[in-house]
Parts: C-alpha cells; structure tokens; sequence
C-alpha cells in the first residue's frame, strides 16, 4: 500500500521531514550549479572543484528522497547514496584545501 501525504511527512530526521530535506539538498545542489567555485583552475582539478559540491548534494538528496519512501527504491540504497555523496564531499574539500592554485 502506498503512503499518504501526511505519511510521507511523519517520517523525519533532525524534526524535519525526509521530503523537505530532499528539496533542501536540491536547492544547495542548485546554488552551486551557478556559483563558480575553481578559483581560475584548470584540468581535473576545474572539473572537480566545478561540479562535485552539486554532485554531493544530488547525491544526498537521492539518499532522503529514498529515505522518503517516495520511490519503490529498497531503503538500503539510501546507505550507498549518503555515503557516495559524503564521498565526493571530501574529495571536493580535498582539492579546494590540497590542491594547486594554479596548474
């Protein structure tokens, strides 16, 4: 049987809702679609540092909306997404703090 609405909103994390989170992430993910954050760098290091903070916060929002009970998705996947995202969380972190100003 498939939930209600208010169901779908009884479920929640931190006292919000695994649907508001969804659109939360979604909306960061957004922000950082337009802000540019490679500071002039180029190669793998542009690549990396333009696209893996949206990527995280995609990834993030994939794992709620699973956690959301929204999608027929098993609710183990939500697992491999949080993780996946934190993932590429770091490795964003990484490039902007480790990584060469310049190539």
């Amino acid at each position: 049987m498939k939930p209600t609405f208010t169901e779908l909103f009884a479920e929640r994390v931190w006292g919000m809702p695994w649907l508001a989170l969804v659109a939360v992430a979604l909306a960061i993910a957004a922000i950082y679609l337009i802000i540019d954050t490679t500071a002039g760098a180029g190669g793998l290091r542009w690549w990396v540092l333009r696209w893996f903070h949206s990527l995280c916060w995609v990834l993030l929002a994939l794992a709620a909306l699973v956690m959301s009970r929204v999608t027929p998705l098993p609710l183990h996947w939500a697992k491999g997404l949080g993780v996946a995202g934190g993932l590429t969380y770091a490795v964003f972190i990484a490039v902007s703090f480790w990584g060469p100003s310049n190539p």
